[in-house]
């Protein structure tokens, strides 16, 4: 069942990411995080709740609260759906899509691990990428040009940031 963890975290993250970007504006902001709970449970079921996987799941679900909500009280960013949206802080379905795509890190993108310049390379170019298709949905507003590159700042750090805690854990293990 391991072997096939890779393509269930890819194609589940895909289905988690759409239905947590799609159900804040479907008026439906807890749908997208429950489902992305059920996939974070099943794949921590597959590989036998692995402390690493935990440990990673949490780190991003907290580098999301930090870097998602910074933006949107700095006004670059703003996020529909829930109740922490109303208190301009990052949303319960967007810190889902942080947890969703931690796991996929740890498995689906793991040749990138050990090379910080292709990891950061992926953050710079495909953070940006992901918000301007929550824009497209309607999940996020993005208020200037400008936050396009904060968001390529942040997420060219925190890929291998996350990448180095994945080698790091895994060396403890």
């Amino acid at each position: 069942m391991i072997k096939y963890v890779k393509i269930y975290d890819l194609i589940g993250f895909k289905i988690c990411w759409i239905l947590c970007a799609s159900c804040s504006v479907w008026s439906m902001p807890y749908l997208g995080p429950l489902v992305t709970l059920i996939f974070l449970l099943i794949h921590l079921k597959i590989v036998n709740f692995d402390s690493t996987n935990i440990k990673i799941i949490i780190l991003a679900i907290f580098l999301g609260l930090i870097i998602d909500s910074l933006f949107f009280r700095m006004n670059l960013i703003e996020y529909s759906g829930g109740f922490l949206a109303e208190k301009k802080i990052a949303p319960l379905w967007i810190l889902s899509m942080w947890a969703g795509f931690s796991v996929t890190l740890i498995y689906t993108l793991q040749s990138l691990r050990e090379n910080l310049f292709l990891s950061s390379l992926l953050g710079i170019i495909g953070g940006p990428l992901s918000y301007s298709a929550g824009v497209q949905i309607g999940s996020i507003t993005i208020h200037n040009q400008i936050a396009y590159i904060f968001l390529s700042i942040a997420w060219g750090l925190v890929v291998p940031l996350i990448f180095l805690a994945i080698n790091k854990f895994n060396k403890n293990v």
